[in-house]
């Protein structure tokens, strides 16, 4: 839950490099964990274009190698799609750790 509320706090400023300072508990977040963790890297805006529903359940998103469930997107406060998850340097990628969608999505 934590994570999310952090990926929320990124969402809302939009672009600031300092986004996320704090949990949402008031604390300040460790220097160790914004660099590993929702780094401008990170976050991947994308057209709508560049996601498909590919069934009731999982759409694809470009630039990304998996599937991503439908269902787990959180509703995007500014009505564009986001994507955060990790390229790897080996060419690989983690898993989503958080995605939004329009709510009419």
């Amino acid at each position: 839950m934590r994570v999310e509320l952090v990926f929320a706090t990124v969402l809302s400023s939009l672009g600031a490099a300092e986004a996320h300072d704090v949990w949402a508990e008031g604390t300040p977040i460790p220097k160790w964990i914004k660099a590993a963790c929702c780094s401008p890297a990170d976050a991947h805006h994308l057209r709508p274009d560049q996601v498909r529903r590919v069934s009731e359940d999982y759409c694809e998103v470009d630039g990304y190698f998996g599937r991503v469930a439908a269902a787990d997107a959180l509703p995007s406060q500014d009505g564009e799609y986001w994507i955060f998850y990790k390229d790897n340097k080996s060419g690989t990628q983690t898993g989503v750790f958080c995605s939004f969608a329009p709510m009419a999505f």
